[in-house]
């Protein structure tokens, strides 16, 4: 993938970035528009089935098989194509998908799912009990699995009738309908299993299939005719444009070439005010974050980490980085979802070279040390990481950068083990337990040194075997705050996504997972 690289972050703007910090950060509402644009809704029948959604973003999938997919974010290319037996509101609750109803049984070591009927995959084969336990058993053992892991707990998969499954598991496992509503969901038609080129040409039962897709260019989606929910007008075809370089999105947005197209907050006024233009901000489960293998370098001791914590000016990083699209955060998880614990806010760790100095010297480390960052090549992380490596040099830690293509990052960082940090992007999950246990326990896919402690471990699986809700929420708060204390990593802001649609688009609506919402994104009849 063709990456533009930014000029090296200089002394002085590092200096600015300090400065426009002081200033503070006023909040940014949600959807703002721009040019007299409208968010109101748009009856049915002013929509029109046969138009063309054009949407540009930054980076297209690591692969189109769901199950071995090694980025989290590649969700938001996948769900047009592959329902998932649960779906997600807009809030993030569970809500039907291939699945229509569900119940714990045997004292939670059981889920008993009601599947949807007359539902084909994309190639005529039949969607059935036997296919879920196919899929099931496929994700459990196919080779480069990412999601084998997530179902781990899933002994066996029963089939009474064409339209039940049941799942028996060795415990219980609170965060498994959030599982099933992400990338362990969803279902790829069995006769597609051995499909060579089914990371290029995906089979699923969603409103959309994939009829031409040219890796780190283009990827044509059209809809579905036979799509099980008639109620879904959608667009006949979405084509989603590839391009890294958000100032040339932005340029396709202008001169009408895409309707839709991810920015930053850096050109978010400049979106704003084009004629008909909506810009929409929103707060989601995604976080700007220094990763850090601590089973290598220095990083195994909590001292070290927590002196990079305190030596990292995240204010200063939302406002001349994020352009205040972004908020401070010293945990995954933000304000007002239920797994944020506000006994850590985002100055937890203020900016303080001479404390990170501090730690360093009791690490038996006064005179720094040296490691390798991966850094994911897109404009914002390249900058970050850029901000990061200056921030890091003034308490004697030479932070070493190595930019990674971003399709590519997952796999490289995660699963080939390159590298001993990395500055990224960590996409959204359905539920807070699958955070967790992907990048904080000893078989995390997420966690490539696959160091933790006993207390997160002995919380994590006290999490997994609640489910009341609000008993869990309270393990939950308290694994934040082993988190926060060990300083697993150094979350650095929470990043708004900058969406900008134009005035031809109506029902756009962001999950609080990061991704769009196809079910409802549509074009207006045009004059």
């Amino acid at each position: 993938m063709p990456i533009r690289r930014l000029p090296a972050v200089c002394t002085a703007l590092l200096a600015a970035l300090l400065a426009v910090a002081l200033a503070g950060c006023a909040p940014i509402s949600p959807s703002e528009g721009g040019g007299g644009a409208s968010t109101a809704p748009v009856a049915r029948e002013d929509l029109d089935p046969e138009a063309t959604i054009r949407y540009a973003d930054a980076v297209g999938p690591s692969r189109f098989d769901p199950h071995r997919s090694t980025n989290g974010q590649d969700i938001r290319y996948l769900a047009p194509v592959y329902d998932r037996l649960v779906h997600l509101s807009s809030a993030g609750d569970p809500v039907p998908g291939l699945a229509t109803a569900w119940e714990w049984q045997d004292d939670g070591l059981a889920l008993r799912m009601t599947l949807r009927q007359n539902v084909r995959f994309h190639d005529g084969t039949p969607f059935d009990a036997a296919a879920v336990k196919a899929n099931i058993e496929r994700e459990k053992t196919v080779e480069g699995s990412s999601v084998a892991a997530d179902l781990a707990s899933v002994t066996t998969v029963e089939t009474p009738d064409p339209t039940t499954v049941v799942l028996r598991l060795a415990k219980r496992n609170s965060m498994l309908l959030g599982l099933l509503s992400h990338r362990a969901g969803a279902m790829v038609s069995p006769a597609a299993f051995d499909n060579p080129d089914l990371d290029l040409a995906p089979v699923g039962t969603g409103m959309y299939k994939v009829t031409s897709y040219r890796p780190n260019d283009v990827i044509v989606y059209e809809r579905n005719p036979d799509y099980w929910n008639p109620d879904v007008v959608g667009a006949k075809s979405i084509e989603l444009r590839i391009l890294p370089d958000e100032v040339t999105r932005m340029n396709a947005l202008r001169t009408g070439e895409v309707d839709v197209a991810l920015l930053s907050g850096r050109l978010a006024a400049e979106a704003s005010g084009l004629p008909g233009m909506t810009v929409h901000r929103d707060t989601t489960l995604t976080y700007l974050v220094l990763y850090l293998n601590r089973a290598r370098s220095e990083f195994g001791d909590p001292r070290v980490r927590q002196a990079l914590n305190y030596a990292v000016n995240r204010q200063a990083i939302a406002q001349g980085i994020y352009f205040g699209a972004a908020q401070p955060t010293v945990q995954p998880f933000p304000p007002d979802y239920y797994a944020h614990n506000p006994a850590y806010p985002g100055d937890y760790y203020p900016h303080d070279p001479a404390k990170a100095r501090q730690l360093l010297a009791e690490a038996g480390l006064p005179n720094g040390f040296e490691f390798e960052m991966l850094v994911t090549a897109l404009s914002t992380y390249t900058q970050a990481g850029e901000a990061i490596q200056q921030m890091l040099a003034e308490v004697g830690i030479k932070a070493n950068i190595r930019n990674v293509e971003a399709a590519q990052t997952a796999d490289v960082y995660y699963r080939q083990q390159q590298g001993d940090a990395l500055v990224s992007q960590w996409g959204g999950r359905p539920d807070p337990s699958m955070t967790i246990d992907l990048q904080f326990t000893s078989t995390g896919f997420s966690n490539p040194g696959r160091v933790t402690t006993p207390r997160l471990e002995e919380l994590q699986r006290t999490a997994l075997d609640t489910l009341d809700p609000q008993k869990r929420q309270e393990i939950i708060h308290e694994e934040v705050g082993e988190l926060v204390d060990q300083a697993f990593q150094v979350p650095i802001v929470l990043d708004e996504s900058v969406i900008a649609t134009s005035s031809k688009i109506a029902g756009f609506e962001l999950l609080v997972t990061g991704q769009v919402d196809f079910q409802k994104l549509a074009v207006k009849k045009q004059p």
